[in-house]
């Protein structure tokens, strides 16, 4: 992409009805930003003193990226270590092979981004597509266009000798990347090259024109030469390398042959969306939006090595990748459905082509167990990775591994379900995830939404607050129950009880359990709460044993829930391995025999608890009636709901 290359003036029409290069009328502003040698410069903010030397940031034996006073040195990305040093002896190298805080600084990045404009479209790392279309008309309505200038490079001409006038929008867009690109350097240190163009491919192209920490704005004029400028149809973005090598098969080893081939024969190849598509990225067309992803997807974790040929060596690595793995879906805290495992044999022609993957599903109990960060959780999802593992690799024979991946798909919120009889286990002191990308993406203090961008009004359906609060990528660390403040009681009416006043529930009832009940359940409550204070505790002393001890409790359970030759149920502890981390222990005890059975056989299976089965209901009620011939006021509490409501504090008093 030399400045100097004359312009193309030829237009060329397509079957798909756009025609190459006519954008005039293309009313979006996309920006692209791409930090400068990423990597290295998130080193040298770790290490101020690094700022001054060449940098090169080490994954295994390769310079993945280094800083500008290397690359002058002659040092380029992706170079071995040993020519990295023969070329610059003084290369100070940094190890990079943990992304953790690489991904910190760029959710930092994509939230100052939103903070003032909400379409931000995460791309890698390091590189972030902004749609500003919005904020160029609300400042187009305020600006006074005879005052107005590019500001950063024109593609292809020089600054002076553009006519602003015939590209007001344009403009406009180079100014709001310049302001961003200043609040990026001033409240994270990073600089940035931007691109200004009508769409996300022209954008991304034209970024990189001029570097390091400058800026690009692509006129409609330019998209010609800028197309034809490129070196293959793989440097378009959207046309991969597969997608390159079939075309060199037809005889297209340009832009410029992608342009003039035949639309007939590329369909014939890649079939008609394909092959439009293809044809039009080509031609400088794109009309994909910028599109906010919110958070990821997937998250993985992969590792390459000069050889594993061994099943311990592979099972070592895997249990490696999956205990951080498991640490980032626990700050995350949303559920993952699938684990997939991928790998690349040695010898693979390519690197990103010759990867083979097998995916399965993660059992329930499982992933609760991964965000509550139980340490069972690890070797169950290693056991899993194994059997995926013996899918892809014939472990008979000698095997040569050169790389593995662990990855989470499906990834769900954790809603708790209030429907099902475990919702009313849970233990207060059990502290709840957040649904986010990274806890420790916390923005600073002064990342505030706001009011104006450099002087300039923000419109104010583009406003966005940056508290963590709304941000799909911050999440703030998590208090336990037990440090938070109290809640103060609700004394008025709500929705869900409309006559119900919590004040004069008795100091012995668990609120929370409370309001979670129905509202016709919770009056049924407050009824008997209301009987007369002197009776009720009598009858609480009559029928409630006090302070039962765990092997008396279970003593008792035994005796009167096992059947001959039932032996596991009488081994199990209240605690136990199947009972969920996030079950209150005691409460779990206090439930009839019959239904602890049927909620452990439900959590080994890894489904959603069921309601109380009306068999449930209508047991205890005619054991009730038959055992208890006293008068409805005079009976035992024992058997009702109430003795579940005790806060946890009285429980285990």
């Amino acid at each position: 992409m030399e400045s100097g290359e004359e312009e193309d003036s030829e237009w060329i029409t397509l079957d798909t009805g756009f025609t190459a290069g006519c954008v005039e009328d293309n009313p979006r502003v996309i920006l692209h930003f791409d930090m400068d040698c990423f990597y290295a410069q998130v080193e040298m903010i770790r290490n101020p003193a690094l700022r001054s030397k060449p940098v090169g940031v080490q994954q295994k034996y390769l310079v993945v990226t280094c800083n500008y006073m290397a690359r002058a040195q002659g040092v380029a990305k992706m170079t071995s270590l040993n020519e990295a040093l023969e070329k610059c002896p003084d290369l100070v190298l940094v190890r990079g092979e943990d992304l953790t805080y690489y991904r910190e600084i760029s959710y930092k990045v994509t939230e100052l981004l939103m903070s003032y404009c909400p379409l931000v479209e995460r791309l890698g790392l390091d590189e972030n597509f902004v749609d500003v279309t919005e904020m160029v008309e609300s400042r187009r309505r305020s600006t006074d266009i005879s005052e107005l200038s590019f500001v950063g490079h024109v593609y292809g001409h020089d600054v002076s000798g553009v006519a602003v006038q015939d590209h007001v929008s344009l403009a406009l867009g180079s100014v709001i990347a310049s302001e961003l690109r200043e609040v990026l350097f001033s409240r994270l240190g990073l600089t940035s090259c931007a691109g200004v163009a009508s769409s996300k491919m022209l954008a991304k192209l034209v970024s990189g024109t001029f570097k390091p920490n400058q800026q690009t704005t692509l006129l409609p004029q330019s998209v010609p030469k800028l197309m034809s400028g490129l070196s293959g149809p793989s440097r378009t973005p959207g046309i991969g390398h597969k997608t390159a090598e079939r075309l060199k098969a037809l005889g297209v080893l340009s832009v410029r042959d992608l342009q003039l081939f035949p639309l007939s024969k590329l369909v014939c190849e890649f079939g008609e969306a394909n092959a439009k598509r293809m044809q039009s990225l080509a031609c400088g067309v794109d009309l994909s939006p910028v599109t906010p992803a919110g958070p990821p997807q997937s998250l993985s974790d992969e590792d390459s090595f000069k050889k594993i040929s061994t099943l311990s060596e592979a099972e070592s690595k895997i249990s490696e990748l999956l205990l951080s793995l498991s640490e980032r879906m626990r700050k995350d805290g949303r559920l993952p459905q699938t684990i997939k495992l991928s790998l690349r044999r040695y010898g693979a022609p390519t690197r990103w082509f010759s990867r083979e993957s097998r995916q399965g599903p993660i059992p329930t109990h499982t992933a609760h167990r991964i965000i509550n960060g139980c340490p069972e959780a690890v070797p169950q999802l290693v056991s899993i990775a194994m059997k995926l593992l013996r899918r892809l690799v014939d472990v008979r024979e000698p095997f040569h591994l050169t790389m593995l991946n662990m990855c989470f798909t499906n990834l769900q919120a954790k809603t708790p379900n209030r429907n099902t009889i475990s919702s009313f286990f849970t233990s207060a002191h059990t502290p709840t995830h957040t649904s986010s990308t990274h806890s420790v993406c916390d923005a600073p203090s002064s990342f505030t939404q706001p009011e104006t961008l450099c002087g300039t009004t923000i419109p104010q359906n583009n406003k966005q607050t940056s508290s963590s609060s709304s941000s799909p990528f911050i999440q703030h660390p998590i208090r336990a129950a037990s440090s938070a403040p109290p809640v103060p009681e609700r004394s008025d009416p709500t929705p869900d009880s409309r006559s119900v006043n919590f004040a004069d529930l008795p100091p012995d009832v668990d609120r929370d359990v409370f309001r979670a009940l129905p509202p016709h359940i919770q009056m049924e409550l407050m009824s008997s709460f209301q009987e007369d204070p002197a009776e009720r505790q009598e009858h609480h002393s009559r029928s409630a044993p006090p302070s039962p001890r765990s092997d008396d409790l279970l003593t008792r359970h035994r005796s009167e829930s096992e059947e001959p030759g039932d032996v596991g149920a009488a081994e199990r502890a209240p605690d136990g391995p199947d009972v969920p981390p996030n079950v209150d222990p005691y409460v779990f005890s206090q439930l009839p025999p019959d239904v602890q059975r049927e909620l452990r056989t439900e959590w080994r299976r890894g489904k959603p608890t069921l309601k109380m089965s009306p068999k449930h209901t209508s047991r205890r009620i005619t054991t009730t009636t038959t055992r208890d011939k006293r008068p409805a006021r005079k009976r035992s509490h024992s058997g009702s709901l109430l003795k579940y409501f005790k806060p946890s504090s009285d429980k285990r008093s």
